[in-house]
């Protein structure tokens, strides 16, 4: 009965890594080659695993078997997100058919911080709070001044939540950054401060849209 048993586990395994070998063929870039092997190679290598332990059915080599399943469960998904992780910041492309890059505009490729906020579901829980955006012109005069020279929450009482410079998303930036002509910035206050702030960036304020960010 273990011979069955261990056979079929076998047979499940084998089908798990062959698997993982189409997937590696016939996905058309690393991530999505990498989500298709990670997990059925990981099904294969457990399965296999779990037929030595039935076949041979000694303490010693079960325990070590199981352990080996464990360590392949825990670490196949980190390593996994870790070299998507490493080939999105370093420019590996997407496949040419992907339709959402969710990842685009939210990710610092200097930092590697995620922008996480949904500005959208922010307005809804704060209501009597505004998030507006505009781009600082050629001719303001906050261009070249760091966050901490302008002191937006101090005089102001507005957090200047993101900073977009083309591509580029600064999250939560810190008083050292120098904003430049150009950039998009994305604060939240109550409408009356933010209009100051706009007098004070000369820029026309655009409220930010739902789904906009």
């Amino acid at each position: 009965m273990r011979e069955i048993v261990s056979a079929v586990l076998v047979l499940i395994g084998a089908l798990f890594m062959f698997l993982a070998g189409v997937g590696i063929v016939r996905m058309p870039d690393l991530y999505t080659r990498m989500s298709a092997t990670t997990k059925v190679a990981t099904l294969g290598v457990g399965s296999t695993l779990l037929a030595v332990a039935v076949y041979f059915n000694e303490l010693g080599i079960t325990s070590r078997a199981l352990a080996t399943i464990a360590f392949v469960l825990l670490t196949a998904p980190v390593a996994a997100h870790m070299i998507g992780r490493a080939a999105y910041f370093t420019g590996v492309p997407l496949w040419e058919g992907t339709v959402l890059d969710e990842l685009r505009g939210h990710y610092n490729l200097h930092t590697h911080e995620l922008e996480s906020v949904c500005f959208s579901d922010l307005e809804l829980h704060l209501p009597n709070i505004q998030i507006s955006k505009f781009r600082i012109p050629d001719l303001s005069p906050v261009a070249g001044k760091t966050l901490a020279q302008i002191e937006l929450r101090r005089k102001y009482d507005v957090t200047l939540l993101a900073i977009r410079r083309g591509s580029l998303v600064l999250s939560n930036p810190d008083g050292n950054v120098q904003l430049f002509a150009g950039d998009e910035l994305i604060l939240i206050g109550l409408p009356d401060k933010l209009d100051e702030v706009t007098g004070l960036f000369r820029s026309t304020r655009k409220e930010v849209v739902e789904g906009l960010l």
